[in-house]
């Protein structure tokens, strides 16, 4: 289920470290704000005239220097629903993220430690689980001998919540080790286990405590978690502009993926990130640390991707069947892009090709500032 995920932070780490470039006019939603935004809408047009009103579609949020340069939408969230800034994306992976701040919050209230083990918090687990940590969760620094989230058990996942889950970890012969020095690999059950700490650790579900720590303070409203108690709002896209469904089935597992949010909401959640609204600075700095290296799937932090060495970034990547998104901060360039889509393969082209142009446009734009006299 990951592949594309991983597959497209690959291309990230490419981006960032390489250079290169890419009808109809862009959205009347978008906004052009500073005096530089009007050569990146002329490198955009072409791949927003490949994106076809009537087929499944995108929402773009680009911004620079705190202010909004490109906010538009285009495509469809259902057979009759145009997207637009307030359409809801199930934003896949990128529910780590949020997930990972959630935990962050506790630890600032003295709740919780990173060095506390899960066996503080969730009982029943085999004798295994008492030597891991919620940083070990955090970091996807676990090995599991079996995997319930890989595409050979995708039958397990059908209608699957946070307690089938934990049954299936609580099984015998199920082998768990915490991985040595910062190793890692990618693991979906480390979230959910996370989900289930927020949940013992502060007395709310857990989709009650993101909106208490979270969206409320973010203003995210249209933001939400699904579960087997949830429906599916109006408001939501559809995979495919068709179907709740993805991989013909429903999940309702939380904590690694299962939030849905808009454009707007994230533009408001970044808004929020800088100003200290979820958590102190200082704690974002420690979570855009390095402290795993999944090898070839790159470096992790506490719920983002990293992008080390001279350019720092830090990101996430969402696929689930036919959304595909992402959440990139650039710091060095004061660089933020959202890309949230329904199509399948051809938005995640179209949303490899914007992320491209974006990030190069503002590189070769600083180093043009640098190099002058």
């Amino acid at each position: 289920m990951i592949n594309l995920l991983i597959t497209f932070v690959i291309a990230l780490f490419t981006i960032v470290l390489t250079h290169s470039n890419s009808a109809m006019a862009i959205e009347p939603t978008t906004q052009l704000i500073d005096v530089n935004s009007t050569s990146l809408e002329a490198k955009l047009s072409p791949i927003f005239a490949k994106q076809s009103d009537r087929h499944p579609g995108f929402s773009l949020l680009v911004k620079h220097n705190d202010k909004t340069i490109i906010k538009t939408s285009k495509g469809r969230a259902s057979h009759n629903v145009a997207i637009s800034e307030n359409t809801g994306f199930r934003i896949g992976s990128i529910s780590k993220t949020f997930t990972a701040l959630a935990i962050m919050t506790l630890i600032e209230q003295g709740k919780l430690t990173l060095n506390d083990k899960v066996g503080q918090y969730l009982s029943g687990l085999p004798t295994d689980w008492q030597k891991i940590s919620i940083k070990d969760l955090m970091s996807h620094r676990v090995g599991l001998s079996k995997d319930f989230f890989s595409d050979k058990n995708l039958h397990l996942a059908n209608n699957a919540t946070n307690t089938t889950l934990l049954q299936f970890i609580r099984q015998e012969g199920l082998a768990i080790t915490t991985l040595s020095k910062n190793e890692a690999v990618y693991c979906n059950t480390c979230y959910v286990l996370l989900a289930e700490i927020i949940s013992h650790a502060s007395d709310y579900n857990f989709s009650d405590y993101l909106n208490k720590v979270i969206f409320a303070p973010a203003s995210m409203k249209h933001s939400y978690i699904v579960n087997e108690n949830t429906n599916i709002k109006a408001s939501t896209a559809l995979n495919y502009a068709k179907t709740t469904h993805f991989f013909n089935i429903e999940q309702y597992t939380t904590g690694a993926m299962a939030q849905i949010s808009s454009l707007n909401d994230l533009d408001n959640f970044i808004k929020a990130l800088k100003q200290e609204k979820i958590v102190s600075l200082s704690t974002l700095k420690l979570m855009t640390q390095v402290h795993a290296d999944m090898g070839d799937d790159g470096l992790y932090g506490f719920g983002w991707m990293i992008g080390w060495g001279s350019e720092p970034f830090y990101s996430h990547g969402g696929s689930q069947d036919g959304y595909q998104t992402e959440l990139f901060i650039y710091p060095k360039y004061n660089l933020e892009i959202v890309i949230l889509s329904n199509g399948g393969d051809e938005t995640y082209e179209l949303q490899g090709e914007m992320i491209r142009v974006i990030i190069n446009h503002y590189k070769t734009q600083k180093m043009h500032i640098s190099s002058k006299p």
